[in-house]
């Protein structure tokens, strides 16, 4: 039988969702961000949020949630109207929301004591500290390291031409970050045959073009030089992470 209480954080999560996404035009976004705190859609939407709220809640005794839900939505869109429209601003806003949605199920659900116990268990947690470094190693130390490994062929590349390498800007870096976040997670998950997955779809979309020139054949060994580097640190990495877990219970 599935538990009320986590029943009730998801279907809070649906109204929130459905308000923020569904049932708030694109009108009211605009109007929000040009007009700010006057702007009436402001009001409108933290009203459908409420609403919402309350009748996801579905206990109509109860309103001290929905005013919370309601007064922390206002603030967290009010401060988003201020910003410019960015992906990350669009994550501290969705985030923020979320927070709030679980402070206010766990006082509601009385699961303080719970909540404050599983937040001590994850900061004593081995696990969860190895899987967090591995990340964060992923992420930038080994960008950081491929960029210097690789760095005397890009200055090959870019040297007496008045041509930088081509592409978009930093796509290559963000494409290093989310190719070593997958392969990591991959290699949590025990998914090592997805791994050869990637290696194929990123040869495709890569190298599906014709090598014309000496300069084309040594971009493409540039960027696969790169891409190998990228892979094998994060297999390593990966498979170190997986080895210092499997430990932990024999520790224990």
């Amino acid at each position: 039988m599935a538990n009320p209480d986590v029943l009730v954080l998801f279907r809070l999560i649906t109204a929130h969702l459905l308000a923020d996404f569904l049932l708030q035009p694109k009108r009211w976004i605009v109007s929000k961000r040009t007009r700010n705190v006057r702007a009436p859609e402001l009001y409108y939407h933290v009203g459908v949020v409420g609403l919402l709220t309350y009748l996801m809640l579905w206990d109509w005794l109860h309103v001290l949630l929905p005013l919370f839900i309601m007064g922390t939505h206002f603030a967290i869109d009010w401060w988003k109207s201020t910003r410019r429209e960015s992906a990350g601003n669009f994550v501290i806003d969705q985030a923020g929301h979320l927070v709030m949605i679980l402070a206010g199920w766990i006082f509601y659900t009385g699961l303080a004591d719970e909540a404050n116990a599983f937040l001590l268990s994850l900061l004593y947690s081995p696990a969860l500290w190895i899987v967090l470094t591995g990340y964060i190693t992923v992420l930038w130390p080994f960008g950081y390291l491929v960029a210097l490994l690789t760095k005397r062929w890009q200055e090959e590349l870019e040297n007496g031409s008045t041509d930088s390498l081509t592409g978009l800007k930093n796509a290559g870096m963000w494409i290093g970050y989310t190719e070593r976040f997958i392969i990591l997670t991959f290699i949590l998950l025990n998914q090592y045959s997805a791994i050869g997955f990637l290696i194929a779809a990123k040869s495709v979309f890569r190298f599906s073009g014709k090598l014309e020139s000496d300069r084309d054949r040594k971009e493409a060994e540039y960027i696969l030089i790169g891409t190998l580097l990228s892979f094998a640190l994060s297999i390593a990495l990966g498979i170190g992470a997986v080895y210092l877990l499997e430990l932990l219970p024999a520790e224990g």
